[in-house]
């Protein structure tokens, strides 16, 4: 009986069909994380040049003045990416993984990518993540839902009750076979991603593997218990279709919509134009307030004073500038704490949807979500404090380019260490498919 369910599997062509549709579906998604990587190495090594020659070029026509120099040089702070992320892009095509900021204000430049193109968000990517939530389970779906009720319909389900003791575990084979196909088109593609891309097998490649199993296994036990109800196929494939539409397109866009509503996040443009406001009304208000304020923050800098009759000092106009920053704290911080609170948010949806969990866990592996997105805003803040705070005694005392080593000015990396919770990671994955099996046993001993 195994070798027949086994020999009729693999001469339907549909089903073989389906296989290959999968696989080739798969090895697009490969490619496409593969020319992302190459895109991003290429911007990081223009990147290294143009940095360089922006220097070369500043130094060379401005010598003499250091706060015109560095009013125009940018220094690139990269955010690290792995290999891994080539499978789960996440949101590194719309946050650059590199990002060059001169010493002045922070704020509008840190957010300069909220401007970006949103058609891309509404298109997104074709990576792996993107066909193992959403391919996969239509192929499943295809392999699984007439499993019971083709046999019913052609008449066949009788003879099967009279030569088997155990109709269940034919229906269990049946699921079995089509199981371990999906599974080897599974692990197949990502065996080719890891020679292709040579990704590293980390420890974060691992968990992205199971859990991207265990997803899988989560659509074959709901099949299982959706068609023990004995329905007709084409009740079943509506189910199983319905079921996928709404945990995949409806509940997650429903969810976003209100969770956008609950937190809307305008603070990201409110912390431009507070910065932008706080910094132009500096021009026409006297200069020895906001010198005050900025020696009161940065005290080691009180010997560079300025006289109140000057027309213009670099001294000044970089005090107004982070002024212009400090204002705009506040709703800096509120936006950060929004997008915290959002996420959050997502996070417990994707604890009762797994295609939402998928996606959350496997970008976090790959060090391509929101997460690292904010600890990488961080890390580039520090990173132009700590610029400011190095040229700012060479401008303050008027010295010129020559008193810089600009050969030390080279490209410096972020690299993220989230922790992971295995707990978070894989619980809810087991109780799901524990539940499905349950109420799915209850209709397979009334079938036995």
């Amino acid at each position: 009986m195994k070798q027949y369910l086994i020999k009729q599997f693999y001469r339907n062509k549909a089903y073989l069909f389906g296989l290959l549709f999968l696989f080739l579906v798969g090895l697009m998604s490969i490619y496409t994380g593969k020319k992302f990587l190459e895109k991003n190495e290429d911007i990081i090594i223009k990147s290294e040049h143009f940095q360089k020659e922006s220097i070369e070029k500043n130094v060379k026509y401005n010598k003499d003045d250091l706060g015109l120099i560095l009013y125009y040089i940018k220094f690139n702070f990269i955010n690290n990416t792995p290999k891994l992320a080539a499978l789960s892009i996440g949101m590194r095509d719309l946050n650059p993984s590199i990002h060059g900021v001169t010493i002045r204000n922070l704020e509008e430049q840190r957010y300069d990518s909220d401007f970006y193109n949103p058609a891309n968000v509404a298109t997104g990517n074709l990576d792996f993540s993107f066909v193992l939530v959403l391919i996969f389970p239509l192929i499943i779906i295809a392999f699984c839902y007439n499993i019971l009720s083709e046999e019913e319909e052609n008449g066949t389900w009788k003879l099967l009750s009279v030569q088997s003791g155990n109709l269940g575990k034919i229906i269990d084979y049946k699921l079995f076979i089509r199981f371990i196909s999906v599974s080897t088109i599974y692990f197949t593609l990502l065996l080719i991603a890891t020679y292709w891309i040579t990704i590293p097998f980390t420890v974060n490649y691992f968990l992205f593997i199971i859990s991207g199993w265990l997803y899988i296994v989560f659509w074959f036990m709901l099949c299982r218990w959706i068609i023990l109800f004995r329905k007709t196929s084409a009740q079943n494939a509506l189910i199983l279709l319905i079921v996928w539409i709404g945990i995949n397109f409806i509940v997650s866009m429903s969810c976003n919509m209100l969770i956008q509503k609950i937190y809307p996040t305008q603070e990201s443009l409110e912390a431009v134009m507070a910065q932008r406001e706080g910094f132009h009304s500096k021009w026409d208000e006297p200069k020895q307030p906001t010198m005050n304020k900025f020696y009161k923050i940065y005290p080691q800098f009180k010997k560079y004073t300025i006289d109140e009759n000057d027309s213009f000092t670099w001294t000044w106009y970089y005090a107004m500038q982070q002024m212009g920053d400090f204002e705009a704290t506040n709703s800096s911080n509120n936006y950060i704490d929004k997008i915290n609170q959002r996420n959050k948010v997502t996070e417990y949806l994707g604890y009762f949807f797994p295609p939402i969990h998928t996606q959350l866990i496997e970008t976090q592996f790959a060090e391509t979500n929101l997460q690292n997105n904010l600890a990488y805003g961080k890390a580039l803040q520090d990173f132009h404090e700590e610029k400011r705070l190095y040229f700012y005694p060479y401008i303050f005392s008027g010295q010129n380019a020559d008193a810089i080593n600009w050969d030390k000015q080279i490209i410096k990396s972020f690299q993220d260490n989230q922790k992971i919770n295995l707990v978070k990671v894989f619980l809810p994955y087991l109780l799901i498919i524990f539940l499905l099996l349950i109420l799915s046993q209850n209709k397979y001993k009334k079938l036995c």
